[in-house]
């Protein structure tokens, strides 16, 4: 069992609502509510509406008047930008690294945006423990909010989810079902002429072979070998 991941989500200075509502959307689909609002400008904030399904994120949504406030109770800050604005000075993460670095930890994480013309202020990524970028083409870098968000938390929470996940394994068939196709095919071979005299043996053990390197199920013989006697049975047609 992993840890769990205490996140919260900060936007520093928005000033479309269509992005904050976007960005609530993106917080709930992938299992996150804690939604904090450095500097919420008032028209910005009682003009949001596209928060399809989360309004409950931004019902409870922290309105902070600094970005300290903000982070006041998290033990990791991590702030995004654009890869440009610190190439060399520090190591910067992909959304994928950092949710791999916090994978083993318990931590109460803030992942930190800017305002959606500038992004984060130097001063402002002073107070990250550490910054996040994601990779995009150097001809067109910066992204919209609502669409970070969203790579961001998908991100935090793929391996987590993945843990969730027991795959539903088919039943395997079973040997003698195998060879029973085998067979069967080997009856339809032999009815085109395709099975050369003395090459029999050594053409049954590569049908074989392919045949358990497959792992077919038992759905997967069934149906094979009704195809095969239908064709089996079309060969006997007389002409």
């Amino acid at each position: 069992m992993r840890p769990r991941l205490h996140c919260k989500i900060v936007l520093v200075g928005p000033r479309d609502p269509n992005n904050i509502g976007a960005a609530a959307r993106a917080m709930k689909n992938f299992g996150f509510r804690n939604l904090t609002v450095v500097g919420a400008h008032p028209p910005t904030w009682s003009e949001v509406t596209s928060a399809v399904n989360a309004t409950d994120v931004l019902v409870r949504a922290q309105v902070c008047a600094t970005l300290d406030e903000a982070i006041a109770d998290c033990n990791l800050v991590v702030g995004t930008t654009d890869r440009t604005r610190v190439a060399g000075k520090q190591t910067i993460y992909t959304p994928f690294a950092l949710s791999r670095d916090l994978a083993e930890t318990e931590s109460s994480l803030a992942l930190v945006f800017g305002t959606e013309k500038h992004g984060l202020t130097n001063e402002e990524l002073s107070h990250c423990h550490r910054v996040m970028s994601i990779p995009t083409e150097p001809d067109c870098p910066s992204m919209n909010l609502g669409q970070a968000v969203a790579i961001c938390c998908y991100e935090l929470i793929r391996d987590r989810a993945q843990d969730s996940i027991v795959p539903r394994r088919s039943e395997t068939a079973t040997a003698r079902a195998t060879e029973a196709m085998l067979e069967l095919s080997l009856e339809v071979l032999r009815q085109i002429d395709f099975v050369l005299p003395g090459n029999e043996p050594d053409l049954t053990q590569r049908l074989r072979g392919s045949l358990l390197r497959l792992e077919p199920t038992k759905y997967d013989i069934e149906m094979l070998c009704g195809i095969l006697s239908r064709i089996r049975r079309g060969l006997d047609v007389p002409k």
